[in-house]
């Protein structure tokens, strides 16, 4: 039970919720296959290895999964059935068909071709951090992040939540690292930073493999972009790709993060299970606020 990516949200609001009443009101919302007329389904299922539970708790913490099931149907599919229907009923009509019928073709095709499609399922796992008050999807976009939250909110009602955001803006603070050389103490650069120019939407330099620190990285500051996207380690503990918004791509536990637990020796699935979790969020405990940090911390509130 390792997180690779990070999208992290602040609970407004203390979460009152104890393991066994979220696991209640995530029962309403269950997983169920996906129906053979349907296109996609989503529900919670056990995120613990033994398949009971929708809530894994240790503490404070707790771990939630959403799982989806969708129907493979490409467009094209679609469309080249479509393309021989509508030829087929011109050519016994002699008329061109409209707009809202050919519509109503595609809907009856779909409807005739869903349950012969291949079904392909994903999990989206969250952990609710209930003492500090984040939840944390595993997911490295925020629109897949907003389908566990939806859903999160439907079963309890309310989920009062905000993007982590930090009091300074992180793109002029990383790109003043990269041309100053100015990096916390803490924090290592990889060799991959994405650069955007706030002057021209969409245009955007990625380089990989880099010296971060060379002229050529330089020249693209002198132009005026700004970095969007850098790679760093931090503490010697945990890799990864630091976006502007906060969240993380391609998180890696290093191995001084496993060496210090060298003496301890799992004797089931579940006992590792448990292990993983409960060091997995001993240490993005520590690094979420550090990352806040690094940026002047959260805003002040009230």
């Amino acid at each position: 039970m390792w997180f690779r990516n990070l999208c992290v949200y602040r609970l407004n609001d203390t979460f009152e919720h104890s393991a066994e009443e979220l696991a209640a009101r995530l029962a309403d919302f269950a997983f169920q296959p996906v129906a053979s007329t349907e296109a996609l389904s989503r529900g919670w299922v056990p995120p613990g290895p033994d398949g009971e539970g929708l809530v894994y708790a240790t503490g404070s913490q707790y771990l939630v999964c959403l799982q989806e099931e969708s129907r493979l149907l490409p467009a094209s599919v679609i469309r080249e059935a479509l393309d021989e229907r509508v030829a087929e009923r011109e050519a016994a009509e002699y008329r061109k068909l409209g707009r809202k019928e050919k519509n109503r073709l595609k809907e009856e095709i779909t409807l005739e071709l869903l349950p012969r499609a291949f079904t392909r399922a994903k999990r989206l796992y969250a952990w609710i951090d209930t003492r500090n008050g984040t939840l944390v999807v595993d997911t490295a976009t925020w629109r897949q992040a907003e389908e566990v939250t939806e859903l999160l909110r439907a079963a309890l009602g309310s989920l009062p939540i905000q993007p982590l955001t930090a009091a300074s803006n992180p793109q002029p603070v990383m790109t003043e690292w990269l041309s100053r050389q100015s990096e916390p103490s803490d924090v290592e650069l990889g060799d991959e930073a994405v650069f955007e120019d706030p002057q021209n939407e969409g245009a955007e330099v990625r380089c990989k493999r880099l010296d971060l620190h060379a002229s050529e990285i330089t020249a693209h500051i002198t132009a005026g972009k700004l970095v969007r996207r850098l790679a760093l380690t931090w503490d010697e503990r945990m890799s990864f790709v630091l976006d502007a918004d906060l969240s993380v791509k391609r998180l890696k536990f290093l191995d001084v993060v496993q060496e210090g637990h060298e003496d301890f020796t799992p004797e089931s699935a579940a006992e590792r299970f448990d292990a993983d979790f409960a060091i997995m969020t001993l240490e993005l405990g520590r690094l979420l606020p550090r990352l806040t940090g690094m940026f002047g911390g959260e805003p002040a509130t009230g």
